[in-house]
């Protein structure tokens, strides 16, 4: 595993799931689509978690604002994409987010060994979640 920490973007997984909404040709549908993988058993793989969190955190952004002093590029990107109608997407992102909170996830599963940084993650994740749910 790379760098990784509590924010967003401070997770290398993340950060290369950006890469790949700035080159998807509609962003809504990508967005839809990074919220809602499959998952045959129930279980979120670390990859499909950060794929939730960084289509969470666009969402967010788009929505609200930009915060957490993500990437540069993803700032411009969200700049430049202001005027999606990305509301539709606000329980989906709801339901995605308590996902990766669950016992059925491999990001949660990590993160709560980390008796220190843990607090802070899911502080992070259940922001998101209560302002969408305003």
């Amino acid at each position: 595993m790379g760098a990784w920490g509590y924010r967003t973007f401070e997770d290398d997984s993340t950060c290369d799931w950006a890469e790949d909404l700035y080159d998807a040709e509609k962003a809504v549908p990508f967005l839809r689509e990074s919220l809602t993988p499959e998952a045959a058993d129930g279980y979120l793989e670390y990859d499909d978690c950060c794929s939730i969190l960084g289509a969470a955190e666009t969402v967010y952004a788009l929505l609200f604002e930009v915060r957490d002093n993500p990437p540069e590029k993803f700032q411009e990107w969200v700049q430049n994409h202001r005027g999606l109608d990305v509301t539709d997407l606000k329980p989906v992102c709801v339901l995605a987010l308590n996902r990766v909170l669950s016992e059925n996830s491999e990001l949660n599963e990590l993160w709560s060994e980390n008796s220190t940084e843990y607090p802070e993650w899911k502080g992070n994740v259940e922001h998101m979640i209560h302002a969408f749910n305003a």
